[in-house]
């Protein structure tokens, strides 16, 4: 039986993969095991199988790649919400095209490109910072953006409301 690690972050997508036998540990506890199922950016000294959740597509591909990997049945349902939510996505990504921003964040990077803002280190018009960076931002229309803390753990949960909130505010002209 091979014996298999994630984190609580990536958990929800074992889930959803139809993955079942796996132990969850914090980061700094990634040890004794065949495999690790991580975000890419977490270091490990196992052998690991990298994913990352910071859209839609993301979440989809990372679950089709667990499913390979392990041969699993995934989640139907959640699949087809994931699907629906990439595609009312995608439908309103040209509208967004026109709204420059600047990103302090490679996670958050991530998902302005995949809603269709434009990132620019000049003449934008709002900042985007993820909640656990301590910077001192002088411009105006800064948005401060919930990563692991106050946030759901579901992940379509949770990058919904990142989606839904990058929306109401870069969206609602003043």
């Amino acid at each position: 039986m091979m014996k298999i690690i994630t984190t609580p972050m990536c958990e929800d997508v074992l889930k959803i993969s139809g993955l079942s036998d796996y132990k969850v540990v914090k980061p700094n506890e990634i040890k004794n095991a065949d495999i690790a199922i991580l975000l890419s950016e977490t270091k490990s000294d196992i052998p690991k199988l990298s994913i990352k959740l910071n859209t839609y597509t993301q979440i989809y591909e990372s679950i089709l790649k667990i499913q390979n990997e392990f041969n699993t049945k995934t989640d139907i349902e959640k699949i087809n919400r994931i699907k629906n939510l990439i595609d009312e996505n995608y439908e309103k990504k040209d509208n967004r095209k026109n709204t420059k921003v600047k990103v302090y964040s490679n996670f958050l990077k991530d998902t302005i490109i995949d809603m269709g803002f434009t990132i620019s280190d000049s003449e934008y018009e709002y900042t985007i910072i993820p909640d656990y960076m301590d910077i001192d931002v002088k411009e105006k229309n800064v948005i401060i953006v919930p990563s692991h803390k106050n946030v759901p753990t579901d992940i379509i949960e949770r990058i919904k409301n990142r989606y839904e909130l990058l929306e109401r505010k870069l969206c609602t002209r003043q």
